[in-house]
Order: C-alpha cells, then structure tokens, then sequence
C-alpha cells in the first residue's frame, strides 16, 4: 500500500476514533457535573493529572520502546527487536509492583495531599484507586501496544479505541442510571477499558508480529539501559509538561478550592481535547517518520515533516478560532449551570498558546526520531518551572486567584514555542535556523481568518441552541476551510492533501 493512502487510512481513523471518543466524554461531562456538581466533577481529572505525574517515572523506559522496535523491524533485525520487547515487558512489571507502595500510601492518605470536602472522601479514595490501577495494568501490558507503530497500522489502533470508547460510555451510562451517582464510576470504567484495551494489544501483537512472544530469557539490561539512556530525557520532558500543562487543577485545588479546581476543569476541557485531537493526528505521521530516518532517506523524511506541520496548522485553527469567537455561545449549551462569560474568559488565555503550539506540534517528535531529547527537555524543565514560580507568586502576592494561572501559561507558553522549539527543531534538521516561523505565521494567519469568518457569522446569525452552534461551526468551517487552503498550501501541497482525503473516501 502507499505511503499516502496509509497515510490516509489512519489519519481518518484515528480522527473517527477520537470523535467517538470526544463525543462520549462531550455528552457525560456535563451529564456528570449536573449530577455530582463541578466540586466533584474536578476530582477526575485530577485524577487522570495525577496519572500524568507518575508517568515522569515511567516514560523513561516506555517513551522510546516503539521507535527502537519500528527501527530494528524496519532493518530486518528481529532477533534484537525481540529482546527489546521482552525487556521493557519484564522492566515494567518490576516498576510496577514498586510503583504499588507509594500508591496505596496516597490514596490512604489523599486528605493530606489536597482540599478534600469532609463528605467526598471516601468517593475521591475510590476515584483515585481505580485510576492508579488502571495506570498499572497499562504500565504492565504497554510493550503491546507498540505493535501498531510497528507496523504502521494505526488504524487498527484507532478501531480498538472506537471499542473501548463505546464500552466505556455502556458502562457509565448503566452505571448512573442503576446506583445513586459517583464520581468513582468514571474512573472505575474508565480501568475496565484499560483492561480490554490491553486484551486487545495483546491480540494485535500476536497476529502482526507473531516474532513478539513473551521469553523471559531474552531480557537484556543492556536494552533497558539504551532505552533508560534515550528515554530519560523524555522523562525530564514530562516533568516539564506535568508543569506547565497538567499541574494547574492541582494549583488550583491546593491554593483556591476545590470548586475553583472543578471550574477550571470545565475550562481546561476542551483546549485539553484539542490537544488530544493534535496528539491523534501527529501520531499518524510519526511512524512514517520514523522509518524514513531508520532508512536514511533523508529527503523525504523533511518533506513528510513540512507537509505535516502544514496539515496540522489547517486542521487545528479551524475548532480554536471558532471557540474565540463562539465560546459564550457553547459554555451556555453545554453547561448552563455555570457562568458561561466567566468560563470563556478563562478559556481564551488557554487557546491564544495553542495557536503557536498546534502550527508546529509535529517538530516536537523531531526530537525523538533524531534521538536528540537532552536540550529540549532541560529547556522545557526551566520554562515549567518558571511557569509554576510565577503561578505561586501571583497567588500568594495579587489578589488575581484563579486567573494568575491561565495567564502565567499563555505568557511562558508564548515565550517556549515563539524562542526555542522552531529553533532548535531546526538545528535538529541542519536547516536554517528560521525555517519553522514561515509555519507559525501561516498558523496565525489562518486563525485569523476562522475568526473573521466566525465574526461575520455570529454578528447576523444567533447560536444559542445546540442545533444553531452545529450549523455555525459547520458553515464557518467549510467557508475558512476553503479560504485556509490557500493559505497553508502551495499548489502542490493542496493535490497531496485532497489525494490524502481522496484516497480514503474511493476506498
């Protein structure tokens, strides 16, 4: 099959799967806060934050795993591709029995980590426990689920993960609608998924790649050691997103509420699904990448990131321009309890970052597949850093609360990707150091004109049912869809892209 119909095949798929799965989490959310209230509803994502926190120690090990597997896979090395695979399976089952201890201390003691009300105790212990086992179980099994970069069968990912969103809301649903509601539910079948999800690996591993089969005599600590050498720095590029992305609720818990937490948890919502949806979408190029470098086929590996990063910029400032400008409008469908000007205050400090964040999102994994992660990852480090020191002073010394964090994040945020990301992913790629700036500004020129269009939409047509919100974003995202065309692509950029969407829909 060609690259490009691949290419095709998973992006469409994964996008199916993440619309499936945004669709779900869309409609329980506020199912959830109008049931349990937005107090109790920011104890899940804190939860699933927390998982995010172990996994600074974790992804040292696990971060590099599928591209030395693609790498020796693609050159014909099975016998070393199978010691890999055994060793990170055996290294993380220790890890995860270590793990274990600290994490039953946690949870026993959650009330001393965080602002608990006396009444939801019990319920935040259970929340917490399903979510760190469910972190096991994928830490165990993880090593499977490599089989899809592997093979550059994404799509197969992507059907396994349609499955586990649909199990996921059958459950939940049944769930609250049998027993008197509980913020645990969410992240007990949110563990029951993890647990089919990793059958479901298993399966795919056997049928791809049969050469993957459990042998505790192929552990290597050399292979664990290169892969610990390689990936720690992607641990380090953890802590520094745990720090400027994913430590904010925790903030907020700890130096507001807990019902400020919840609020912003409503707020963080949807930038954190645009970003989902990014990580979806640049994981489809990622594998392809990879190859290129492992073959040394250098100019086609700059060609595939350059149309990549094209690719993203149009996709992504389609949704964030759109909610610039119609975020009232959503906040008041879709969750009518709360202060819809208050919530969409908050949001736009979040979006305005992503606009630079999502024009260049792909030359992050430049890192990775050029095996360059030290630098970055330190630079990050201090850019978090930075980001929480600025945070905790705002609070303690301005009477901002909640709003000192949104702010101190746009602003570092701004300052990492506009300084050193474009730079240093150029010098990972010997080319000029400018080259990713052109990427940036046709980025914000194509949010702008989402805006413009978006603007023009809203000042003739209302949206204040979910029916009117459906057709605005529709109609608005056809008329600077086409327009964008002409603004992320050259002529021969825009035939490989309507061949990208062709390819899947004559299939």
């Amino acid at each position: 099959m060609g690259n490009n119909k691949r290419l095709a095949i998973n992006m469409i798929a994964n996008v199916i799967a993440f619309g499936v799965q945004f669709g779900i989490n869309f409609v329980l959310t506020p199912y959830i806060i109008n049931t349990l209230g937005s107090e109790a509803y920011g104890f899940v994502p804190l939860a699933n934050n927390f998982i995010s926190y172990v996994n600074i120690i974790t992804v040292a090990l696990n971060s590099m795993a599928s591209r030395f597997l693609t790498i020796e896979m693609s050159q014909g090395h099975t016998k070393q591709a199978q010691v890999y695979f055994n060793s990170v399976l055996m290294a993380n089952t220790v890890l995860a029995l270590i793990l274990a201890v600290p994490s039953v201390l946690f949870v026993l003691f959650i009330d001393k980590f965080m602002n608990v009300p006396a009444g939801l105790l019990t319920d935040v212990q259970l929340t917490f426990t399903y979510a760190l086992l469910g972190m096991e179980i994928s830490l165990v099994l993880s090593v499977f689920g490599n089989v899809f970069y592997v093979k550059n069968r994404l799509e197969l990912s992507a059907k396994r993960n349609i499955e586990g969103n649909i199990l996921r809301a059958v459950i939940l649903v049944a769930l609250f609608a049998v027993f008197k509601p509980k913020i645990w539910f969410v992240t007990g079948t949110m563990m029951i998924v993890t647990v089919y999800l990793a059958c479901a690996n298993i399966h795919y591993t056997h049928k791809l790649t049969p050469e993957f089969k459990v042998d505790h005599t192929l552990f290597s600590g050399k292979a664990v050691k290169t892969l610990l050498s390689s990936g720690v720095w992607n641990s380090v590029n953890q802590l520094s997103t745990v720090l400027l992305t994913t430590l904010d609720i925790y903030l907020a818990n700890l130096f507001v509420s807990a019902q400020a937490s919840g609020e912003y948890s409503i707020v963080k919502t949807v930038p954190n699904f645009i970003q989902s949806l990014v990580g979806v979408l640049v994981g489809v190029f990622i594998p392809q990448f990879t190859i290129y470098y492992a073959r040394k086929q250098k100019r086609e590996l700059l060609d595939s990131i350059d149309f990549s990063i094209k690719v993203m910029g149009y996709l992504m400032m389609i949704p964030i321009g759109f909610l610039m400008v119609f975020g009232v409008d959503f906040f008041h469908v879709w969750v009518p309890t709360q202060d819809a000007r208050f919530l969409q205050g908050l949001s736009l400090l979040t979006l305005v970052p992503m606009v630079v964040t999502c024009s260049i999102n792909t030359i992050f994994n430049v890192y990775t597949v050029t095996n360059k992660l030290k630098v970055p990852a330190l630079m990050w480090v201090v850019f978090g850093v930075a980001y929480v020191a600025t945070v905790i002073v705002m609070m303690r010394f301005t009477t901002m609360g909640i709003w000192s964090i949104p702010v101190a994040s746009m602003v570092w945020g701004l300052i990492r990707n506009l300084t050193f990301t474009p730079v240093y992913a150029a010098h990972c790629l010997h080319l000029p150091w400018h080259t990713f700036y052109r990427a940036i500004i046709r980025g914000c020129i194509c949010v702008v004109s989402v805006m413009v269009v978006s603007f023009a939409y809203h000042s003739v047509f209302p949206a204040d049912s979910w029916l009117l919100l459906i057709v605005a974003a529709a109609v608005c995202s056809i008329v600077a869809g086409a327009i964008n065309l002409f603004v992320a692509f050259d002529g021969e950029d825009r035939r490989r892209f309507r061949q990208l969407v062709m390819n899947k829909l004559h299939r």
